[in-house]
Order: structure tokens, then C-alpha cells, then sequence
């Protein structure tokens, strides 16, 4: 059973609540930092960014700071 929570785990979604503290990471290296979640859309998560205003970017291509 664990083996099967495992591989569940490995390709789920990664989930952010609003208010989260993330990096923006594209193919290996980070394209802006410190930005704070406002939503989860159907399109992407929505985030505010302190300098550039706010942008829709996919789960995959976030990374929560600490």
C-alpha cells in the first residue's frame, strides 16, 4: 500500500494556498522570486509578484519558499 501512496504522490498536482511564499522555476533555473499566491485557477495558480505586477503560471513551474 505504501509503494501505491508513493507513486500517487510522485505525480499529483502540486496544491498552494493563498498566501504562500514561492519561487517561479523554469527549466532548472529561477525566472523571479518571492511571489505570494492569490488563487488557484483552472488555468494555473494565480500569483502576485513584487515587482511585475501579477501572471497565471502552471503548479509545475512553482516552488514554495520556505
Amino acid at each position: 500500500m505504501s509503494l501505491l501512496l508513493f507513486f500517487k504522490s510522485v505525480f499529483a498536482e502540486p496544491t498552494f494556498k493563498a498566501g504562500d511564499r514561492v519561487n517561479h522555476i523554469r527549466r532548472g533555473a529561477v525566472e523571479r522570486t518571492d511571489g505570494y499566491v492569490v488563487a488557484k485557477t483552472a488555468t494555473g495558480v494565480l500569483v502576485e509578484w513584487p515587482r511585475g505586477g501579477s501572471s497565471i503560471l502552471p503548479a509545475s513551474e512553482l516552488s514554495v519558499i520556505g
